[in-house]
């Protein structure tokens, strides 16, 4: 607002306003004779009136000592009161009664009058006397006021003011509670600052007044005097006579002012012209006045500015519309331009929507240049909001353009009407082996071209004949198919594919179709090999399913004669070896226990043999049922603790929580028995064996249960385990020389894991022990694998 209102109260300073300027030689005449009357008079002056001075200099000097002194008494009363407002407030606050509030507040302040007011504005206490309220206190709902009785000195002219104007205290009644305004001409506030006496209108009549403040925020006082202006009145004939001798000088210069009018008016008119031109263009006219720090502005540079108008305004309200961050930049070209004389900046202003406007000023310096540099410039602005905005979108749509080429794996490059090189991309710069600087902007058409001519090893058409459309052989071995198309601004857009892997293609192409028809005449020329062929294998599957059928039927009578006379024989051998047809000799005793695990042995080998002959048929069937894996484990641990014991060995089973699987219970069970025989067998005494159990995810996210068996027994070769799970394979050894077996186990065991949907593994260490580990699926897989033939074929 204050900058608003100075500029109001200051006209604009235009070259058309400033009237013409007379000759040099008489204005330094008028101006020499003008100080020479004026030194004579003032020296007259100053001898007649130095008594009459004097005494209106004391008067004014007590005049402002009397306005000081019942200042100074004031404050002091002023601060006594607020002490003892403190210690009413601390009474009230300790509920004490009414009287004793203002009792201990007049205690704090004696010289001060205390008034204690209720709810309802009722006073319940009060002591003392005074006028003039010097402060209050809240507290409880009650109200503490002090007040004070100033003392004004004889005479009347001394009186007591609000900081809102009013008068609090004087000597005359009439005039307590009225505005000082409509005591004196001029506002107290203005004196307060001033060393001396003001002079004033009182009542009609001349005086001097002076004005002194008590507290910051409080009140002031302000002492008149009247009838002391005498000195004034003597001393306007001094004044008088510099105005007679400026009356003559006026006179001279209207003549010489009449003479310069019509050409004054001439000039306005074209400065207006040149106005309203510059305002058209939409262009700000402005001039800085270095040395006043004033700035000139047009109307149009106002309203870019902010300003409500044109006009004159100070440089630091100018400085201050600009950009915070751009200030320190706006004084460095003003410096600049003090020195050098030119003056050049583009800086933002808040607009009133309260998005940045952008400037661009440029100036030159006015006038000679000075010690110091210049001291004005003249210079115009530009509103360039738009301007940069549509660079700034021009630049963003350039930028998604190059990214946008940049981003297509072909190369790209466009040029002008002239054949100048406009847009591209990296590809188009590496698809010919651009040395670095050659491809820029503005480059020639005719000469890129001749350049990437050196990297072409030879042209071709394309078989589609389109126009625009060519093939080259680059020096590399790489194939680029180029397309150029004209702009309807008459340039041209080219763009290169690179189609390497295509010709590629195609030759592959060729080569395959030569070999396929060199394939067809084979297989033309070997047909009748073919059905010869054919014949063979009918008449070979005949035999070999006659020959399994046999093998089959021999199996199945073998089954049956050989565990007839078996069956006997275990029976018996049993029955000596228990002794129940009497005591035995031990010798015999003996041979009758070889015989039971001989026959047991033999049985066992035929139970084998018939399981793997059943799913070799695809005969086997497997129950499905729910089974727990834990007690399948830990029955098989338990009917094989005999051997364990037996051969010295530790055997431990480890289980978490594990779900019930879908399996056939007897063909789990078997897996397990012959994992842990195995074990058992080729773990020598004191090793230990352990069968271990977790749930897991397989690879498709189904569940699945691994179970491993371990042992610290001999261990197997590398080059032996891929042998193990065949049928009738042992791996030959010291400790297999001593051990029964037939080498059905293992490859059986594979057979039942592998039908449940499972897969077996093994790892082993020799000297250090072997894991023999299987996993199988928690629910039924959907159909019964049969892999005994893949087991054999291994």
């Amino acid at each position: 607002m204050r900058d608003e209102e100075r500029r109001e109260n200051r006209s604009g300073r235009r070259a058309s306003d400033r009237a013409a300027g007379a000759p040099a030689w008489l204005r330094i005449a008028v101006l020499v004779l003008a100080l020479i009357a004026a030194a004579y008079a003032l020296m007259a002056s100053r001898e007649f009136s130095r008594p009459t001075r004097e005494i209106s200099r004391l008067e004014a000097e007590n005049l402002k000592l009397n306005a000081e002194l019942v200042a100074s008494q004031t404050a002091a009363l002023i601060q006594s009161a607020e002490a003892g407002l403190a210690a009413g407030r601390t009474a009230i606050a300790a509920k004490r009664a009414p009287i004793e509030v203002v009792e201990a507040a007049q205690a704090a302040a004696p010289q001060v009058a205390f008034t204690l007011v209720g709810p309802g504005e009722t006073v319940q206490a009060a002591k003392g006397e005074g006028s003039v309220v010097a402060g209050q206190a809240n507290a409880d709902g009650q109200r503490l006021e002090a007040r004070i009785a100033p003392v004004l000195p004889e005479g009347g002219e001394t009186r007591i003011v609000s900081s809102g104007g009013v008068v609090l205290a004087s000597a005359r009644a009439a005039e307590i509670g009225q505005p000082i305004r409509t005591l004196i001409s001029v506002d107290p506030s203005a004196l307060i600052d001033q060393a001396e006496p003001r002079a004033v209108t009182l009542g009609g009549q001349a005086g001097l007044a002076a004005a002194a403040r008590t507290v910051a925020g409080g009140p002031y006082v302000v002492a008149i005097s009247q009838g002391t202006t005498a000195s004034f009145v003597d001393d306007a004939w001094v004044v008088l006579a510099p105005l007679l001798l400026g009356v003559g000088v006026v006179v001279l210069f209207v003549l010489y002012g009449l003479r310069q009018t019509r050409q004054h008016r001439e000039r306005v008119a074209t400065e207006k012209r040149f106005r309203i031109a510059v305002e058209a263009a939409r262009c700000g006219v402005w001039e800085w006045d270095l040395a006043k720090g004033e700035v000139s502005l047009s109307d149009y540079m106002a309203a870019l500015l902010g300003f409500s108008r044109g006009g004159v305004t100070d440089a630091e309200d100018v400085i201050g519309r600009v950009h915070p961050r751009f200030q320190e930049d706006f004084r460095h070209a003003l410096r600049q331009a003090a020195a050098y004389g030119a003056f050049e900046i583009t800086f933002p202003v808040a607009g009133p929507d309260g998005r940045a406007r952008w400037i661009d000023a440029r100036g030159q310096a006015r006038g000679e240049r000075g010690d110091t540099g210049f001291s004005a410039i003249l210079g115009v602005a530009l509103d360039i909001t738009e301007a940069r905005r549509a660079r700034a979108a021009a630049q963003a749509a350039e930028s998604r353009l190059r990214d946008g080429v940049e981003s297509i794996s072909e190369a790209f490059v466009l040029f002008d009407r002239q054949g100048r090189l406009i847009l591209w991309n990296q590809a188009f710069e590496d698809a010919f082996g651009f040395d670095h600087g050659v491809v820029r902007r503005g480059a020639m058409k005719d000469e890129l071209n001749r350049i990437a001519g050196l990297a072409i090893k030879a042209e071709h058409r394309p078989a589609s004949g389109r126009a625009g459309l060519r093939e080259v052989e680059l020096n590399d071995g790489r194939w680029l198919q180029l397309s150029e198309r004209f702009t309807s601004e008459g340039g041209s857009v080219v763009t290169a594919a690179d189609i390497t892997a295509i010709k590629r293609q195609e030759a592959e192409r060729r080569r395959a179709a030569d070999d396929l028809r060199a394939t067809v005449d084979q297989l033309e020329s070997s047909q009748e090999k073919l059905s010869l062929l054919a014949r063979k294998y009918e008449v070979a599957m005949t035999r070999a399913e006659a020959a399994n059928q046999a093998k089959s039927e021999f199996l199945a009578n073998m089954s049956h004669e050989l565990r007839t006379p078996l069956n006997a024989i275990n029976g018996f051998s049993e029955i000596m070896a228990s002794e129940l047809f009497g005591p035995l000799n031990e010798k015999y005793k003996g041979y009758a226990g070889d015989i039971l695990k001989s026959g047991q042995h033999l049985l066992s080998l035929i139970n084998d043999v018939l399981d793997m002959a059943k799913i070799e048929a695809g005969k086997m069937t497997l129950h499905y049922e729910p089974v727990s894996l834990r007690e399948v484990c830990e029955d098989a641990v338990r009917l094989m603790r005999g051997k364990v014991q037996e051969a010295g060995l530790k055997i431990a089973v480890e289980a978490g929580d594990l779900p019930d699987i879908e399996a056939d219970q007897r063909g789990v069970k078997q897996v397990m028995l012959n994992l842990i025989s195995n074990a058992v067998k080729f773990t020598p005494e004191g090793g230990s064996i352990v069968v271990s159990l977790k749930p897991f995810v397989g690879a498709e996210g189904e569940d699945r249960v691994r179970v491993a068996c371990a042992d610290t027994g001999i261990g197997i070769a590398p080059e032996d385990l891929v042998r193990l799970a065949r049928p009738f394979e042992q791996v030959e050894g010291q400790h297999s020389k001593t051990t029964q077996g037939t080498g059905l186990g293992l490859a059986l065991t594979k057979s039942l894991i592998e039908m449940h949907g499972g897969h077996l593994s093994m790892e082993s260490q020799p000297g250090v022990g072997t894991v023999v580990s299987f996993d199988l699926p928690v629910k039924r897989p959907d159909q019964t694998v049969q892999p005994i033939r893949a087991a054999f074929a291994a």
